[in-house]
Parts: C-alpha cells; sequence; structure tokens
C-alpha cells in the first residue's frame, strides 16, 4: 500500500516540471506540493491535516491536488474516506480561522499594506470582499467550490468581526462538503490514477479536478434550490387553499 501512495505521490508531482525549462527547475509551488505530497504519504491523517491547516492560510497549495491524492490513498486502503474527510475539514478550518484572525486583528488598512508579504493581491482581497458582502455567512460555505475565493474569503469574514463560532461552523461545513467530492474524485478515478497522473501536466491536473468537482457542485446546488423552490412553491399553495 505504501508503494502505491509513494508510487502516486511522485507520478502527481513530477508533472509539475515546467515543459520547456531545463530538466530540474520546478516552480516554487511545485516543490511546495511535493513536500505536501511526500508528507501525506508518509504520515496519512496528519500530512492532509497540515496540509490543509497551510491552505487555509493563504498559500499556493491547491485542495484540488491534496484531496483527490488522498482519496486515491482512500481507494488503495492506505486511509479511510470518512477519516479523511474530517481530519481535512478540521485542517482547513484551523487553517481559515488563522487567517480570520489576522483579518480580525490587522484589518483592512494594514492587510492592505502587509498583505503582500502573504501573496495577497488587493483585487483579490476587493473580489472577496464583494463576495462576502453580497452572500454573508452563506459566502463562507459556498465560496470553498470557488477559485480564489476560497483561500482568502476568511480574511473578510475577520474584518468585519463575524462571529468566530459562526465563522467556524460555517467553514467546517463548507470544506466537508467540497472535500467530499474531491476525495470522491480521486476514489472514482481509482486504479487510472496512475496514468492519469502519468498523462498531464500538474496544472492540467487541478485544473480537470476542480472542473469536474465544481461541475459535481453545481450540480447539486442546482438540485437543492430547485427543490427548496419546490417546497416554497408547495408551501405557498397549501396557505392559499385554507
Amino acid at each position: 500500500m505504501r508503494q502505491a501512495a509513494s508510487r502516486g505521490k511522485t507520478l502527481l508531482s513530477s508533472s509539475f516540471f515546467v515543459p520547456g525549462k531545463e530538466a530540474g527547475i520546478i516552480s516554487i509551488v511545485a516543490v511546495i506540493s511535493n513536500t505536501i505530497l511526500d508528507l501525506i504519504a508518509s504520515t496519512g491523517y496528519l500530512g492532509i491535516f497540515l496540509a490543509m491547516l497551510i491552505e487555509g492560510v493563504l498559500t499556493p497549495i491547491p485542495s484540488e491536488l491534496i484531496m483527490p491524492f488522498a482519496g486515491y490513498l482512500c481507494f488503495t486502503g492506505t486511509l479511510n474516506m470518512v477519516a479523511v474527510i474530517v481530519v481535512g475539514s478540521l485542517g482547513a478550518m484551523c487553517g481559515s480561522t488563522i487567517a480570520y484572525l489576522l483579518g480580525r486583528k490587522l484589518g483592512r488598512p494594514l492587510l492592505e499594506r502587509y498583505g503582500r508579504y502573504l501573496g495577497m493581491k488587493l483585487e483579490s482581497l476587493d473580489k472577496a470582499e464583494a463576495w462576502f458582502a453580497r452572500w454573508g455567512c452563506y459566502g463562507i460555505l459556498i465560496g470553498h467550490a470557488v477559485p480564489g475565493i476560497r483561500s482568502i474569503i476568511s480574511f473578510p469574514a475577520g474584518i468585519s468581526r463575524m462571529e468566530l463560532k459562526r465563522f467556524a461552523l460555517f467553514t467546517f461545513l463548507g470544506a466537508t462538503v467540497w472535500n467530499t467530492i474531491l476525495v470522491s474524485v480521486g476514489y472514482m478515478l481509482g486504479q487510472y490514477w496512475m496514468s492519469f497522473a502519468e498523462s498531464l501536466e500538474g496544472w492540467d491536473i487541478v485544473i480537470i479536478i476542480s472542473a469536474a468537482a465544481g461541475f459535481v457542485a453545481y450540480v447539486a446546488l442546482s438540485r437543492w434550490r430547485d427543490s427548496a423552490r419546490a417546497r416554497r412553491r408547495e408551501r405557498m399553495d397549501r396557505d392559499g387553499d385554507i
């Protein structure tokens, strides 16, 4: 099982070599990703928790890479799927809470001044604030499935001094839904994981998994919305008949 985990990690991380560059030159993101995947392959649940915690504090480690790989490890029997989802979601919640506290303590002015040291762009902060202003606490829930929002939505929540318990709850719920989708993608790839990782460039993997998971999330959200509307219409019809 450990050999399968190591093989799956090696194929995935090696696909991040930059095409057209000299052999051995990898982006910083690739180095971090390789280290994280190696950590997960070696330490299992602890590695998943730490990886998702780090991702939650505005770092270039996509969960679209971490959790599907963990899903593949579930397929090999190395890890338990439920435990992976729970541990990953707890890690995401802890990392996001750190970002929330930074936003709450520093405020917008200091984030504008020093955010670049965290890799934060002012445009991204504006986008996240607009998202949070529109959706509120539900923006935390939905934002985990939106690229460009997930990694930064915690800061405006902290700036606006959203209740910490409420923030943590919605973050955990959102992370759980998103991680369930990502882990399921990795699990369903199963025996095809090796050839999948071997045939694609690293960011192609992230993009494809993001698109697939995003589509699943969109379909699920659409069905939930349609069901909610149907229930609301039925309730209105019953009230009208009274």
